[in-house]
């Protein structure tokens, strides 16, 4: 695998960040379409999990459009960075007419034209999300539903999955979504942390990890299956730079699985109910701190070093969710298994 990597051209380096970025732009997307549904459920409810601040759906559509916006530019990138690449002729290649029309007329322009679909419609639901009740609101889910199905199907279209049979391509739309929702929704859970109402945060982390139980299966399963389909034989993972590659993003996904886990054993059960009965506790604590104006309970200075420690730990979270993305940008652009070779 190092030997691959050494030799990478610059196409294939700027192929690889391109497709890391398209991936970020998916993922925000997914992510934020799962914060979307999760707090239309509350409201629905009566309960806004971010009522409290009135910028909940407001700050994710804000991401999920920053989010599209990026995924828009690294597709458009990316497609001229593989004409560049067919062409073989430098820089100047990337605007080959020629090639430009061949590609685009492949599975590859299909792909792009599905992805800038894809991200269109989440633009245009997120600014429906400023009604954020009522017909805009689930005009917007519908959007944000189909914009879902054509960034999940545009991955079945090139890649190892252009050479699978249909089994496969389902398998990898699935994952992909699987995947794409739970990164996604990293980020504003984060951002949460420091901003929400701490029974809210409570709740919203709690309804989270009972998600992220389905997520993670749905994300093993599709992934077992396809490592069966593409992977011919366990000494592959030895032998090969794929294979390699393959143990690296398992040991990976292995790490941040254990991170979710401590997540919802040990850091979200300590966010104590009785504890949090009103205000945001991290802010609060701050606040109260700074201004010497009372003393810090000892229950409040444990629940605010709680909320740090969850917004800490999904800052890790984030980081090695990035470490994913970037192997799995590499796996789909300069390596392969031997089953497709």
């Amino acid at each position: 695998m190092t030997d691959v990597l050494m030799v990478l051209s610059l196409f294939d380096i700027l192929g690889i960040i391109t497709k890391w970025l398209i991936y970020i732009g998916v993922g925000t997307s997914l992510g934020g379409f799962l914060m979307i549904l999760m707090n239309a459920r509350s409201i629905s409810k009566e309960a806004g999990i971010d009522a409290t601040t009135g910028t909940g759906i407001g700050d994710v559509s804000g991401y999920m459009r920053k989010g599209a916006l990026i995924g828009t530019l690294a597709v458009t990138m990316n497609f001229f960075i593989q004409v560049g690449s067919f062409a073989e002729s430098g820089l100047s290649g990337m605007w080959d007419p020629l090639m430009t029309e061949i590609l685009w007329q492949s599975s590859v322009g299909a792909s792009v034209s599905w992805r800038i679909t894809g991200f269109v419609l989440v633009l245009a639901a997120t600014f429906m999300l400023v009604k954020r009740t009522g017909f805009a609101l689930n005009s917007a889910l519908v959007l944000l539903l189909v914009a879902a199905l054509c960034l999940a199907f545009s991955f079945t279209l090139i890649g190892h999955s252009a050479d699978m049979d249909d089994l496969g391509k389902w398998l990898v739309a699935v994952h992909v979504v699987a995947i794409g929702v739970w990164i996604g929704s990293l980020i504003p859970l984060w951002s949460m942390c420091g901003r929400l109402e701490a029974q809210p945060l409570k709740g919203i982390m709690e309804l989270f990890g009972k998600l992220a139980i389905f997520i993670v299966a749905v994300v093993a399963t599709t992934g077992l299956i396809l490592l069966s389909l593409l992977i011919n034989s366990p000494v592959e993972f030895i032998d090969t730079g794929y294979g390699r590659a393959i143990l690296i993003k398992i040991f990976i996904i292995s790490v941040i699985l254990a991170i979710a886990a401590l997540h919802k054993f040990h850091l979200v059960p300590k966010l104590d109910d009785k504890a949090l009965e009103s205000g945001s506790l991290a802010v609060k604590v701050n606040t109260i701190s700074e201004s010497i104006s009372e003393p810090i309970s000892n229950s409040k200075q444990g629940l605010a070093k709680s909320i740090g420690m969850l917004k800490r730990s999904i800052g890790v979270e984030i980081f090695i969710a990035g470490l994913i993305l970037t192997t799995t940008a590499v796996l789909s652009s300069v390596l392969g298994p031997q089953s497709l070779a």
